[in-house]
């Protein structure tokens, strides 16, 4: 921690909790400014910004909507300091173009951990690797993303067009500069929902090209990627983002997204194999899966493909309530759901996250 690096506290006069600051001030230079006084030059030279207003006031939105737009802003972490953990107060910060969020009052270990992993982790030298067809792609498919879920919670139009058109765009980028500096990116997205949403997507486009694909069945194997959550539009936020194990009882409303994800788009008139991936990513071959039980043959390859990725993303995803496995590891525990996933689409599949191939004939007995 150091007091050459500079920290800007946005915040209204509303504001009571300030504990935060006067911990903050120990390690780094802080600044502070009122919503209603910023100016571009109160945070250019910034490292870090922080929000902290009540974002269910409209006068105090206003002023943040022209300042989180202004393009000096753009690549400095921003921090959204919530009041409660509320699905609007979320969306609202995601909306504004929030970096990530906590609430406070928090432990002022993890409020100081997730200070420092912000500025060394900066999006700027993340987004600094990606070409420009890749930044393109990227920001237009993050904000389609955010829509569709924002979109769905709310029982409005989930936009296939949208969808399509921002997964032709990583076709295209992936086509010309590759996708793992595409998908590193992605990794540091601070929604879990939208960042497996499309790490899925990357992986599911990985192994369409690995398979030779069309262009029309990689974009199918995309947007299907992109969307087979959308049913967690309708799980509440205090059970999808907890940071502790599920109970039972939440459990079987996390179940739940599956059939929620195929109400969603059979209402739309969505494409048939979307809404197949979106309603059966969860089905396993033994027929223990749900929502259906599907067994075998019923189970199509499409299904079985995004399944794979899917299983693939949540092992080696960082998330609060479990460690990430390694790539490596993964794959051996998936090489061991012979019962579950399709072993030979798995085999495949291998060569697409693994740089060198592992020894297999341990799972072939």
């Amino acid at each position: 921690m150091s007091k050459n690096i500079a920290i800007t506290i946005v915040q209204d006069n509303k504001t009571i909790n300030k504990t935060y600051i006067d911990l903050l001030k120990q390690h780094y230079s802080v600044r502070l400014v009122d919503i209603d006084a910023i100016l571009p030059e109160s945070f250019i030279d910034s490292d870090l910004m922080i929000i902290q207003i009540n974002l269910n006031d409209p006068n105090a939105i206003a002023p943040l909507k022209i300042l989180m737009a202004l393009p000096e802003r753009s690549h400095i972490p921003t921090l959204f300091l919530l009041r409660e953990f509320s699905r609007r107060e979320i969306i609202q910060a995601s909306t504004l173009g929030a970096t990530d969020y906590t609430t406070y009052p928090c432990p002022e270990d993890s409020f100081l951990q997730l200070i420092y992993n912000m500025i060394n982790k900066s999006g700027k030298k993340i987004w600094a690797q990606l070409s420009e067809t890749q930044e393109e792609a990227l920001k237009v498919s993050l904000k389609v993303v955010e829509n569709t879920f924002r979109n769905a919670s709310l029982g409005l139009e989930v936009s296939q067009k949208d969808v399509k058109d921002s997964c032709n765009l990583i076709i295209e980028a992936t086509a010309k500069d590759g996708l793992t500096e595409w998908m590193n990116t992605i990794r540091q997205h601070h929604v879990y929902t939208y960042r497996h949403s499309m790490m899925v997507c990357g992986y599911l486009l990985s192994f369409g090209m690995l398979l030779g694909l069309s262009k029309t069945d990689l974009q199918m194997l995309a947007v299907g990627g992109m969307i087979h959550d959308i049913g967690k539009a309708k799980v509440p936020l205090e059970i999808l983002d907890k940071s502790t194990a599920l109970t039972p009882k939440e459990i079987d409303i996390i179940k739940k997204h599956p059939e929620d994800g195929r109400h969603i788009l059979e209402k739309q008139n969505w494409d048939k194999v979307m809404i197949d991936i979106a309603a059966h990513h969860h089905e396993k071959l033994d027929g223990t899966g749900y929502p259906s039980g599907l067994k075998g043959v019923e189970i199509s390859d499409t299904v079985r493909i995004a399944s794979i990725a899917n299983v693939f993303s949540g092992l080696t995803d960082k998330r609060p309530n479990k460690p990430a496995m390694t790539a490596e590891k993964a794959i051996e525990r998936m090489l061991e759901m012979k019962n579950y996933l399709d072993f030979p689409l798995v085999l495949s599949f291998r060569d697409v996250v693994l740089p060198s191939k592992i020894n297999i004939e341990q799972y072939k007995r």
